[in-house]
C-alpha cells in the first residue's frame, strides 16, 4: 500500500467536482499576495487537517470532473502564489478559494458553515485536477485520477490521528474493484478484496496472518453467493498455497465478515448492494405524487 503523496497534510472527503465553471471567472477575481515566509499565517486554500468537518456531505464517489485549472488572469505573475475567495452562488459567502502554492494549483470549496468540504489540486501541473481531497467520517480520503480521463483510478483512506494509509481502492469503470487494508497499523497491507467477475462484489480474500508480507490463506466464493466455498493454505510459509479445502456448507465463511470493515455510507455497499443505510419505506400515495 503506497503512502500517498503529502495528501496527510490536506483534509478530504468525496473527490468529486461539478464544472471547470465551478471556479467562476478568472478575470473578477480578487488576488491577494501570498504571505511571506515566517509570517504564521498560512496561505488560503492550503488547509490543515483539523479543519476537515466530522460529517461532510459528498455528492459522489468515482468523478472528479474533468476542470482545466482556471487562468489566473492579468496582473498576475506566472508562477506566483496567490489566493482567490469567490463567491460562486452570490449569497455573500465564500464558496470556493482559487490558490497556487508552491506552483501547486489548488481549489477548496466550502460550505455554508465555512468547513472544507473538498481540496482539488493540480499537482503535475498538467493544467486539470487530478486530485481531490476531503474528509470521511473515519479520517480522509485521497482521491487520484491517474491517467487524466476524469474519474478517480485509486483512491486512498487515511487514518484521521496518524495520516497513515489504511485502505486503499482500486477503480475501475466507477466500480471498486480491489481493496487493500492495513488492519494492524504496521504500514503494510495484510487484508486483500478483489472483485474478480466484475460483478461489484468482492469473491475473493487473501490473508497475511502473521504480517510477514507472505499470502497464508485464500478464500473464495466461485459461485456468487456470498460464502466462500474454496480455501488454499500456504501451510510452510514459502510463498505457495500447499492445501486446498472445499465447502458447501458455509464452514468457510462469507464474504460478509470483510466487507463489514468497509463504512457503511462507503461507495462500495452502493455498488454491491450490501448494508442498506436504512430500509425503504413502503411507497405511499404521497411518495408518488
Amino acid at each position: 500500500m503506497s503512502n500517498p503523496r503529502s495528501a496527510q497534510d490536506t483534509p478530504t472527503a468525496d473527490a468529486t467536482s461539478a464544472s471547470p465553471n465551478l471556479t467562476g471567472n478568472p478575470q473578477d477575481a480578487t488576488y491577494t499576495t501570498a504571505p511571506t515566509p515566517g509570517s504564521g499565517q498560512p496561505p488560503a486554500g492550503d488547509p490543515t487537517p483539523t479543519a476537515a468537518p466530522t460529517n461532510p456531505e459528498t455528492s459522489g464517489d468515482t468523478d472528479l470532473g474533468a476542470g482545466t485549472a482556471p487562468d489566473p488572469g492579468p496582473g498576475t505573475v506566472a508562477g506566483g502564489e496567490y489566493s482567490s475567495p469567490r463567491d460562486v452562488d452570490g449569497d455573500g459567502l465564500v464558496d470556493l478559494i482559487h490558490s497556487r502554492v508552491e506552483g501547486v494549483e489548488t481549489i477548496t470549496h466550502i460550505d455554508e458553515d465555512g468547513a472544507i468540504t473538498l481540496v482539488e489540486q493540480d499537482t503535475d501541473g498538467n493544467g486539470t485536477y487530478e486530485t481531490g481531497i476531503a474528509p470521511t467520517s473515519g479520517g480522509v480520503r485521497l482521491a487520484e485520477d491517474l491517467d487524466d480521463d476524469g474519474t478517480v483510478d485509486l483512491a486512498t483512506h487515511l487514518d484521521s490521528a496518524t495520516g497513515a494509509p489504511v485502505r486503499q481502492d482500486v477503480i475501475e469503470g466507477g466500480l471498486i474493484t480491489d481493496t487493500q487494508f492495513d488492519t494492524n497499523a504496521d504500514g503494510n497491507p495484510d487484508l486483500h478484496l478483489i472483485d474478480s467477475n466484475g460483478d461489484g462484489r468482492f469473491d475473493t480474500a487473501a490473508l497475511d496472518t502473521d504480517a510477514d508480507g507472505i499470502t497464508n490463506d485464500t478464500l473464495v466464493d466461485t459461485n456468487g453467493d456470498g460464502t466462500f466455498d474454496l480455501g488454499t493454505t500456504d501451510t510452510d510459509n514459502d510463498g505457495s498455497q500447499e492445501t486446498f479445502d472445499t465447502a458447501t456448507d458455509g464452514h468457510l465463511g462469507s464474504i460478509e465478515q470483510f466487507e463489514a470493515l468497509i463504512p457503511t455510507e462507503d461507495h462500495y455497499h452502493e455498488q454491491a448492494g450490501t448494508y442498506p443505510g436504512e430500509t425503504p419505506a413502503e411507497p405511499t400515495p404521497t411518495d408518488l405524487a
